[in-house]
């Protein structure tokens, strides 16, 4: 099986550190019973809870008998999901067969791992963590001089389609689509009339860019809104700022990194333990909008 980069990078945060381990199962026994390494002892007083494996982000490994500071090093590479392949010297002194294939074998079950020594189940547990270098994603970097005098972006654009939730599912819709289906969905009675207003709103919104990196969302201010509510909406720091009949409401920031355009969604979010860039991209697709805020809004400039 073909392993996705995203499943790639699972299985190394995974196994890099230092594993020990930690019970021993014998087939031939009646109950599989976890034997701890401690109690599963040689014929010379050893026992298998000093055996150490050391896995390090480059695919190099140490693997490691504490008791008598024996050492082999070694790589190891992940095969498939879960499951991991290593190689060292002479360690444990098996055949170069099956048996040996079996115990460079490592198979990932929950938060331990395990490989078979014969009729013996070995399994390993996590004492440490390893270092994984985060990943720097494009958005994350620093802009250049050159990508800071960049600025085709800068303008005014307004809401051409919305995602409205309603009917069979979510729907980016234009305002006179989004006006219909509303409607109909009102006088069917599966949503109430202030519905309506609450999406029809983002069709009378504006995003200002501007030259100093700032993109500026601005609201309508309700028609029914009185001198009175708007004075004290502003005083109150509701109304940050007031033009034209608009409400500054919310501001971001926007860069360029090696020509690329971002936004700062400000969305911390993150996929199998990695965080993902809050900087979403800031650019027209085939239809000539923007997606903006998610998905949730396209953008047209004026």
């Amino acid at each position: 099986m073909e392993l996705s980069e995203m499943m790639q990078r699972d299985g190394l945060k995974f196994i890099v550190g230092e594993w020990q381990v930690d019970y021993v199962v014998n087939a031939f026994s009646n109950d599989l019973a976890h034997i701890p390494a401690a109690k599963f002892k040689s014929d010379d007083g050893r026992d298998f809870s000093a055996i150490h494996y050391t896995f390090r982000e480059d695919h190099t490994l140490t693997l490691s008998d504490i008791s008598t500071g024996k050492t082999e090093e070694g790589t190891w590479e992940q095969t498939d999901i879960g499951q991991y392949h290593y190689t060292v010297g002479a360690f444990y002194n098996v055949p170069d067969d099956l048996f040996k294939k079996n115990v460079e074998t490592l198979v990932r079950q929950g938060d331990v791992i395990v490989f078979s020594m014969g009729f013996l189940a070995i399994a390993l547990k996590k004492i440490a963590e390893g270092e994984v270098t985060p990943i720097i994603q494009a958005a994350d970097a620093k802009p250049t001089e050159a990508d800071a005098g960049l600025n085709a972006i800068v303008g005014t654009y307004v809401t051409e389609k919305c995602l409205i939730f309603v009917g069979e599912g979510p729907s980016l819709m234009n305002r006179e689509d989004a006006a219909f289906t509303l409607k109909k969905e009102v006088e069917e009675g599966r949503i109430e009339e202030d519905e309506i207003r609450e999406y029809m709103r983002f069709f009378d919104s504006r995003y200002d860019v501007t030259e100093d990196h700032k993109i500026i969302t601005w609201m309508k201010i309700p028609e029914e809104a009185t001198e009175e509510e708007i004075k004290k909406a502003i005083e109150s720091g509701m109304f940050t700022e007031v033009k034209d009949g608009y409400f500054a409401c919310e501001e971001t920031t926007w860069k360029a990194v090696d020509g690329v355009y971002y936004y700062d969604s400000g969305i911390e979010a993150e996929v199998m333990g990695e965080k993902l860039s809050p900087w979403k991209e800031f650019k027209a697709g085939d239809d000539g909008l923007i997606n903006y805020a998610e998905g949730m809004l396209k953008l047209r400039r004026l």
